[in-house]
């Protein structure tokens, strides 16, 4: 479907740059995977102004414009969303995910990006030449020698390649003219292989072509009926900019490239390249075959990043599972955070989520106000613990046993979020942090109670706070969105005997309505 860029705060698995063959390709090989993908589109093919393109199995011939539709209502079908905008910024790193910037104002943010943004084409500038390009004027027999076959061409060099050019057309026609317009032109063997082939080289500068052929500055007229040139081609990179992406030069000395691994990846980990970007040689087809490999390189980069991140919520719940086996009975007092309280209470109840919910204490005291209460924590034993006082209480709570940080809550879904003394794991990057947050929907809160507490004290008794992401980091997870509502350190109401810190750190953030 084709949507608004009006606000898409929803993070996302990937983000396409460039709604082409390659950029659809890709989107459609990920959504088959069942992974979140949202294509951002500005309108602008390359081939626009060609009526047909050509070399497509199944689909030679087709208005180019025609191939995007069924393109678009394929990927519909997997859940893809492609926005009609433009992107004009992009920021970010694998570690702490992408966010690209709309024309609209709009931000979207995602763990990976595939860049489908395709290239430019520099014409020569010969008048005449951009008027007619696209129809009279053509680069590449692939794409439109069929058309001209048998016609009068002339060949315009303008960047060194002429020669090349003409080679291929004169397979085409009889009737081939090289005209040398600047620089050196063809070396002599090739001039012989023209020669041999009955081309013409003819060494004058071009003034202009027009519908009767080209015209010449010494003013002949050479009659054509199709005129090639050769276009020097640069990827485009602006809205990219901010991600630093490497360029090189064409080989051939047509323009620059992006260089990428045979995975598509580029020298910015996170980012993938597709289409011409990475190789202008590409027509529809093979832009279309490359977008789809990228598309399953990129899944698979992510879902090695899913399985590491699996390990370690494992290996975390076992360790908070021995944390609380350790004791036969309640490890914490059962007594609500006194911060939360004070922050909640008298709030008009809705729907919430608690993280990290350990015993919970929390969750029925708000269950008990009139909240809809979901719980998760990582550890089944202080759910199993929770949810028999619970019952004991006579309330009724959700209780999930998961890790907000590899199976993130429901974009959205929320009216608060609220993360008392986070016990987050820092490794996890600020991409699970940011989609954490994401469960606050538009106009609520995310609530966070954090240690106001020396890690080296913490660090004296046992505690390692460095593991655990902190409120700063949380910070850096609120997407613009966000407005921080309270930033203090308080006093700590009711500490329970014994506790180590007097003071709370308090964080409310509001999301925009």
């Amino acid at each position: 479907m084709a949507g608004s860029s009006a606000q898409h705060t929803r993070p996302f698995d990937v983000v396409v740059i460039g709604g082409g063959p390659a950029g659809l390709a890709a989107a459609l090989q990920l959504g088959r995977m069942r992974r979140s993908v949202v294509v951002v589109d500005a309108g602008e093919p390359r081939n626009a102004p060609a009526a047909h393109m050509h070399g497509y199995l199944g689909h030679d011939g087709l208005p180019p414009a025609e191939l995007t539709a069924i393109a678009r209502r394929e990927v519909a079908a997997y859940g893809i969303e492609v926005i009609d905008d433009r992107v004009v910024a992009a920021t970010g790193s694998a570690s702490a995910g992408f966010e690209v910037t709309l024309e609209s104002g709009g931000r979207l943010s995602a763990r990976r990006v595939v860049m489908a943004t395709g290239l430019t084409d520099e014409l020569p500038d010969i008048p005449g030449v951009r008027e007619h390009w696209g129809r009279r004027v053509i680069h590449c027999p692939y794409c439109h020698g069929w058309e001209v076959q048998g016609q009068r061409i002339v060949v315009i060099d303008s960047a060194g390649f002429g020669g090349h050019q003409a080679l291929l057309f004169r397979q085409l026609s009889d009737t081939v003219t090289l005209v040398v317009h600047s620089g050196a032109g063809p070396d002599e063997h090739r001039r012989e292989q023209l020669a041999a082939l009955g081309v013409d080289v003819v060494a004058v500068a071009v003034e202009g072509v027009d519908d009767d052929g080209v015209r010449l500055t010494d003013g002949a007229l050479l009659a054509a009926d199709a005129v090639v040139v050769g276009p020097l081609m640069w990827p485009n990179l602006a809205m990219v900019a901010g991600l630093a992406i490497a360029t090189e030069p064409h080989p051939m000395g047509i323009g620059d490239v992006v260089p990428t691994s045979p995975t598509g990846a580029t020298n910015v980990a996170g980012v993938y390249a597709a289409g011409n970007v990475a190789d202008p040689s590409n027509q529809v087809l093979q832009a279309a075959a490359r977008g789809a490999q990228v598309g399953a390189f990129v899944n698979m980069d992510l879902t090695e990043a899913d399985a590491v991140a699996a390990l370690r919520s494992t290996v975390d719940a076992r360790w908070w599972d021995e944390r609380y086996g350790s004791v036969t009975d309640r490890w914490w007092s059962g007594a609500p955070n006194g911060s939360l309280v004070a922050e909640l209470d008298g709030v008009t109840p809705g729907r919430i989520l608690d993280v990290g919910c350990g015993e919970g204490a929390d969750a029925i005291w708000l269950a008990q106000r009139g909240w809809t209460v979901a719980a998760v924590d990582i550890s089944s034993v202080a759910i199993a613990r929770a949810r028999e006082a619970a019952v004991a209480e006579g309330v009724d709570v959700e209780w999930l046993c998961a890790d907000v940080l590899a199976s993130p809550p429901p974009s959205q879904a929320y009216d608060v979020v609220t993360v008392q003394y986070p016990s987050l794991l820092r490794e996890a990057g600020e991409v699970a942090l940011r989609r954490l947050v994401d469960a606050v929907r538009p106009g609520g809160t995310f609530l966070v109670v954090g240690h106001d507490i020396d890690p080296e004290v913490a660090r004296e008794h046992g505690h390692d706070m460095t593991r655990f992401a902190d409120l700063d980091d949380l910070r850096r997870a609120l997407a613009d969105g966000f407005t921080i509502e309270v930033d203090e350190v308080r006093p700590r109401p009711n500490p329970p005997a014994g506790a180590r810190h007097a003071d709370d750190a308090v964080l409310r953030a509001r999301r925009a309505a």
